[in-house]
C-alpha cells in the first residue's frame, strides 16, 4: 500500500510543520502563543518512523515538558547559589555566602532572537571601540571551591570599560571580543548576582500554566490527515 504509506509520512510531516509553527511564535487555538519563541525549542521537534504506518512526532526539549505540564513557581535564591558554577564571597560580613554570576546577553539594535536589545543610544557609545575598550577572554584559568566544596577552573579576564550611569537594565554592560585573533566580532553582556543572601522577593521565576499544545495541534491536523489517508487506502484498493 504504498500511497497509504507515503500519506502517513506526508501526514506526521504536517503535524511536525504545525508544531514548529507554534514554536516559532505561531498560534493554535485555544492555546497561550509564547511570548519569547526560541529556535531550540523548534530544532527540538522531529518525526521518527517506527514502521511504513507507524510515525511519532515529539519533542524532547526540557521546554516543551515545562510548555506542556506547566511550572511550579521557583526560588532561584534557593538553588542557583549551589550548582556547580557557584562561587564563595571571600570576605566582608558574608564572607562564605554561596552566589552565582549570571550573564545576560543583548542583541544590537533590529536584530531578532534575544530577549534584550540594547537601545540605539547604548550602542551608539559601546560600538565605538576607540572610546569604549573591549573586554578579552584569557587562555588562563584558576582553580576556585564552588558552594558543594569542589575545586571548578575559572577563566580568566581582561576587563575593559563598562557601560556606567544609564539607570537601566544596560548599566555595568561590557563589550566582549569573541571569535578568532584574525577576525574579532564583540558580544555584549551584563553581568548580574543572585545569592543566598539576595532581597527576599527577588530572583523569583512565576509559576507557568500548563499550556496543552500536543492535544491542540493533533486537534488542528486530524481533519486533513483522516482525509488524506481514507483517500490514499481507496486509492491502494481500487475503490
Amino acid at each position: 500500500m504504498p500511497t497509504t504509506a507515503q500519506a502517513m509520512k506526508t501526514g506526521a510531516s504536517l503535524v511536525q510543520e504545525v508544531w514548529r509553527g507554534y514554536a516559532k511564535g505561531g498560534s493554535l487555538p485555544e492555546i497561550e502563543s509564547l511570548k519569547r519563541p526560541g529556535g531550540g525549542y523548534a530544532r527540538s521537534i522531529k518525526v521518527q518512523m517506527n514502521g511504513p504506518f507507524d510515525y511519532e512526532v515529539y519533542s524532547d526539549a526540557k521546554i516543551a515538558e515545562w510548555i506542556e505540564n506547566g511550572t511550579e513557581e521557583l526560588d532561584m535564591k534557593k538553588t542557583h547559589p549551589y550548582g556547580a558554577r557557584s562561587r564563595i564571597t571571600k570576605s566582608g560580613k558574608n564572607k562564605g555566602l554561596p552566589y552565582l554570576i549570571i550573564p545576560f546577553r543583548w542583541g544590537t539594535p533590529g536584530v531578532v532572537g534575544f530577549k534584550n536589545i540594547m537601545p540605539e543610544a547604548v550602542y551608539s557609545i559601546i560600538r565605538n571601540k576607540k572610546q569604549f575598550e573591549r573586554s578579552k577572554v584569557l587562555m588562563t584559568t584558576h582553580d576556585e571551591p564552588n558552594a558543594r566544596g569542589e575545586q571548578v577552573a575559572r577563566r580568566e579576564y581582561d576587563w575593559g570599560d563598562r557601560l556606567k550611569d544609564t539607570g537601566g537594565n544596560e548599566e555595568g554592560m561590557v563589550a566582549m571580543d569573541t571569535g578568532s585573533s584574525k577576525k574579532r566580532h564583540s558580544g555584549y553582556f551584563t553581568f548580574r548576582i543572585i545569592s543566598a543572601g539576595s532581597p527576599q522577593g527577588s530572583w523569583i521565576k512565576p509559576a507557568m500554566r500548563p499550556r496543552h499544545v500536543t492535544a491542540a495541534v493533533a486537534k488542528v491536523t486530524e481533519e486533513a490527515i483522516s482525509g488524506l489517508v481514507e483517500g490514499a487506502v481507496r486509492e491502494d484498493l481500487g475503490l
